[in-house]
């Protein structure tokens, strides 16, 4: 899979490097973009595929969007190889659906959870990683506060479908993002935190 992905993004990169005027430094990090999509596009294909093949896909598809409308402004702890990322997937997603399915939650837990899902979002988010340290304070402000309105929003939504189920997987996937954004989430993985005291301006 690394050789299929790295001869990919090598074509796609020449095709721009014959194409446009960017800089090699531009190219470098184009690849490296490039090559990020690819192994997450692998990952998730694997992930949908085995929910297919269990009659689950329309659920972690659900559970899917809903966890990652969260994760794209709270961001949160990464496995450390392909392979972990891959088993932490089938964790996360299937733990969710498979508890939504037959432990449904009713309103009042729903509500417990929001709650305890937008106290770990107010105290935590956003969780950056070594690789992408959130630097700026006003970009940490702004993400907090698209994730406190991502995490009410979604309440908001979970209170309002049919479903007991569907209203389930939202509220599993919210909580499950909330806790992967905690420090101690990040000592489990062995990854540090508050990255972005680290850098040096």
């Amino acid at each position: 899979m690394y050789n299929i992905r790295q001869k990919i993004a090598k074509k796609l990169i020449e095709f721009i490097r014959k194409n446009t005027d960017k800089e090699e430094e531009e190219l470098e990090k184009i690849q490296y973009g490039i090559e990020v999509i690819l192994i997450n596009t692998f990952k998730l294909a694997i992930l949908f595929i085995t929910a297919k093949i269990l009659g689950i896909f329309n659920y972690t598809f659900f559970a899917f969007i809903s966890f990652a409308a969260l994760r794209t402004f709270a961001s949160g702890v990464h496995a450390g190889s392909n392979i972990k990322c891959i088993i932490t997937n089938y964790v996360v997603f299937f733990s969710i659906v498979y508890l939504s399915i037959y432990s449904p939650l009713n309103k009042v837990l729903l509500a417990v959870v929001f709650l305890i899902s937008l106290i770990l979002v107010m105290l935590y988010a956003p969780a950056d990683t070594e690789d992408r340290p959130i630097v700026s304070k006003r970009l940490r402000k702004s993400l907090k506060i698209k994730s406190i309105a991502c995490v009410i929003i979604l309440a908001s939504a979970c209170f309002v479908i049919n479903g007991e189920v569907y209203r389930s997987l939202i509220a599993f996937s919210v909580l499950e993002e909330s806790i992967l954004i905690t420090p101690m989430i990040y000592y489990v993985f062995g990854k540090s935190y508050r990255n972005y005291e680290n850098v040096k301006l």
